[in-house]
């Protein structure tokens, strides 16, 4: 039996800092506390670029590169070389191991890796849960459902479970551990917060320059802009928010970027396009737009809600009611269901959302802010248990 001393995790995902993502700096957060509690961590990860932006985590643990290999956005060459860099990641993580391999999922395809090779060796794993492959692959429509080449990554996949599981919420786990067709220990960790990194009282309290007239609601789309979110939905945000009351600020990344930043009016003085807003600032976003559509829910959850949540913002979600976020959060924002009247209910939110009811938003989430400060205090401990039952 191993003294706890000599414990050891590998991390395994494509990004780790100095690469900017909440992915990233959720796999250091994670790692500093292990360290901290004298948990030997290795990273395996490549050498490749975030197409995105985001805070920059610490480089915790001894880490390990691999070579990546495309770094485009051609997305059947994105396939092919995500194939490849998983089998070299899983190789190098499998080689380096110590103890319990932390299995995320980025490249797409990683944990189809894991549960072959994993298993092949005997190698004791947990599933680290963010978005879902190949699932992914069918919500954006790249591929059938009904698909054969699709049956089978689906089938080798969930073929040979997980030691363990962190999800990002109740939902996605008991969807996951129903395609093992296992019951699986797992822990509930919301994506988007991050503890041991704090702020400094002045990076609390200075205003950043872009919030220059607090008569104004200030609206805020910051973050990734990919396959699983509603270009519609922040188009009709921009047609129909109100420029004497609200301003809007963009800070948008992703596959439909684009979209965005070429229908937008670039000399409109209410439109605030940004490169990056650091972590600090989104509090002083009254209202996060966020959006998931429903064929996405399990597959990912948006961690930019979590994020405006922690910082104790609120926000509007277009999604649907059975998601794991809004399950957990809803007191703290508002809610659109995609309708036949879209158009029409953004339209009205804008025109009716007021200063008192914001502000008693704000109360809500002041406590939820704190909820899930706590709560993932408590994941860590529980991952730290969790690897300790599986390798003690």
């Amino acid at each position: 039996m191993e003294d706890k001393n000599t414990l050891s995790v590998t991390i395994v995902d494509r990004n780790y800092p100095p690469n900017k993502s909440i992915i990233a700096e959720s796999a250091s957060d994670l790692a500093k506390f292990l360290v901290a509690n004298k948990i030997d961590v290795q990273v395996v990860h490549t050498d490749g670029k975030y197409q995105g932006g985001g805070s920059t985590g610490e480089i915790v643990g001894n880490t390990h590169q691999v070579s990546s290999v495309y770094n485009g956005k051609n997305k059947v060459i994105r396939l092919f070389s995500s194939l490849i860099e998983g089998y070299r990641l899983m190789r190098t993580a499998r080689k380096i191991n110590k103890g319990v391999i932390i299995v995320m999922t980025s490249p797409p395809l990683l944990n189809f890796w894991a549960s072959r090779m994993l298993h092949a060796k005997n190698t004791p794993w947990i599933f680290w849960s963010m978005d879902l492959f190949p699932e992914a692959f069918v919500a954006g429509n790249l591929i059938a459902k009904e698909n054969l080449l699709y049956k089978f990554f689906f089938k080798q996949t969930y073929k040979n479970p997980p030691n363990g599981l962190i999800a990002l919420g109740n939902i996605q786990s008991t969807y996951i551990q129903t395609s093992f067709k296992k019951s699986i220990p797992d822990v509930i960790l919301p994506c988007g917060v991050i503890v041991n990194k704090k702020k400094t009282k002045e990076q609390k309290t200075t205003k950043p320059l872009w919030r220059n007239d607090d008569q104004k609601i200030y609206l805020g789309y910051i973050g990734n802009l990919g396959e699983a979110h509603s270009v519609s939905f922040l188009k009709s945000v921009i047609d129909n928010f109100d420029r004497e009351k609200q301003t809007l600020i963009l800070v948008v990344y992703g596959a439909k970027a684009s979209q965005i930043i070429s229908y937008i009016d670039q000399n409109d003085p209410q439109i605030i396009l940004l490169d990056f807003v650091p972590r600090e600032h989104l509090a002083f976003i009254d209202i996060h737009l966020v959006s998931l559509k429903p064929e996405w829910v399990n597959v990912c959850v948006p961690s930019k809600l979590v994020s405006a949540v922690h910082s104790e913002s609120i926000f509007l979600f277009y999604g649907i009611k059975e998601c794991d976020s809004w399950q957990l959060l809803q007191k703290a924002g508002w809610i659109i269901e995609k309708s036949d009247n879209d158009e029409r209910n953004i339209a009205r939110f804008f025109t009716n959302i007021d200063s008192q009811q914001i502000d008693q938003k704000r109360k809500e989430a002041m406590v939820l802010s704190q909820s899930l400060e706590e709560n993932t205090k408590e994941s860590y401990q529980n991952i730290l248990s969790l690897i300790e039952n599986i390798l003690l």
